[in-house]
């Protein structure tokens, strides 16, 4: 097996010196892969779109709050029609006793609200919570970059309150088109005339301009969210497999809600929220998806920059790691003189005598070996008298 890998190795080697930029674009999509696999972008996927569907009621009621405040520039209409756009929505997901004696009323007096100050109590809640959703989207994109020790807590909720207003904006004005269509749209212009032509070149590019929108808002994400700033073209790669990476997951994932949750389902009235729920997590795959390809392609050929900023956390994680280490010493040092203080070594504070026991007996040098009382006497014994 071990062969057989190398010499898959060695095939994909010569491959690339064949085609150079053919296997450069291979050479990050592979990179890719592995990095999405090391910063688990699935799981990040999973954690943004459950704080996206926890803080979308938020998020709706601050679209609600916002829309008060231009009914002279859109007109009651097109507010009304948003306000039963999302009572419909609502109602898709809730019971209708629900829907009525709750959900109608709140809008109302978030409606009324605004319109009679601009920094209501209900309106600031909604910008708060909202904006956690977005913190999450800002997070996973540095986390892919690398990047992530760059900002503290407090500048990454700032800036993802900052971020939440700007897409509450751009929600402001490209929402009323995206609920109109293209139908209302047409016939909101002139069929005659000098401007006759419009009614067909709408019908022609809405979608188009939609998904060129989508391009600039994901482009946006991207550049709000990477620690350093980069020229925004080298978002673009990444913003549009985000925008391909939604079409594509939203059309197979309308196909399987529609097998799934055809006539007759198990989930009953939990299969809007169901649905909602998973349409955000392929939204959040897009984006993070993007964001990696966009991070392996500044790996690869970095700006001053990037490059700056990854040297910096090297840096960084060189010298929280060498303080690691010294405080690892430091605290085996001070165990082994606590240990050596408590338990001294073995024989000491005792006498020299007990600690050498008793003195060996002196040896001749005529018997060396064995005890002194076993020699025989050298000349005769003692007379012995008659």
């Amino acid at each position: 097996m071990r062969a057989g890998a190398e010499r898959l190795r060695r095939a994909a080697e010569e491959w690339r010196s064949a085609h150079p930029a053919a296997g450069a674009a291979a050479t990050v999509a592979v990179r890719a892969v592995r990095s999405g696999l090391r910063v688990r972008v699935l799981g990040l996927a999973a954690e943004s779109a459950f704080f996206s569907l926890l803080s979308l009621p938020a998020l709706l009621l601050g679209l609600v709050g916002a829309l008060g405040h231009l009914v002279p520039v859109l007109g009651d209409g097109t507010v009304l029609e948003i306000r039963a756009w999302l009572l419909d929505l609502a109602a898709r997901v809730l019971t209708s006793a629900t829907v009525d004696s709750v959900v109608v009323p709140l809008v109302d007096d978030v409606m009324r609200g605004a319109r009679g100050g601009v920094l209501s109590l209900t309106f600031l809640l909604s910008l708060w919570s909202g904006s956690r959703a977005m913190s999450v989207f800002i997070d996973a994109i540095s986390i892919a970059y690398g990047l992530e020790e760059l900002r503290g807590y407090v500048r990454r909720r700032v800036l993802a309150f900052v971020g939440y207003l700007g897409g509450l904006l751009f929600a402001l004005l490209v929402l009323p088109v995206l609920v109109a269509g293209p139908d209302a749209l047409r016939d909101s212009l002139p069929a005659t005339g000098v401007l006759g032509f419009l009614p067909v070149l709408m019908s022609l590019a809405y979608w188009p301009v939609v998904a060129l929108l989508s391009l600039v808002c994901v482009t946006g994400l991207f550049a709000l969210s990477v620690p350093v700033r980069t020229p925004l073209w080298r978002h673009l790669p990444g913003a549009a497999l985000a925008v391909l990476v939604l079409v594509l997951g939203s059309v197979a994932l309308r196909g399987y809600l529609d097998a799934s949750f055809g006539r007759f389902t198990i989930y009953g009235s939990l299969s809007a929220p169901i649905a909602i729920l998973a349409w955000l997590y392929v939204m959040a795959l897009a984006v993070l998806v993007g964001s990696l390809l966009n991070a392996e392609i500044d790996a690869a050929w970095p700006t001053p920059a990037t490059a700056a900023a990854r040297a910096e956390v090297a840096e960084r994680r060189h010298s929280s790691a060498t303080r690691l280490v010294e405080r690892r010493e430091e605290a085996l040092r001070s165990i082994a003189e606590q240990a050596a203080e408590e338990d001294p070594p073995a024989g000491a504070g005792r006498p020299a005598a007990q600690r050498s026991g008793p003195a060996p007996a002196p040896r001749t040098a005529e018997s060396p070996a064995g005890p002194p009382e076993a020699a025989a006497p050298a000349g005769p014994g003692p007379a012995v008298p008659v």
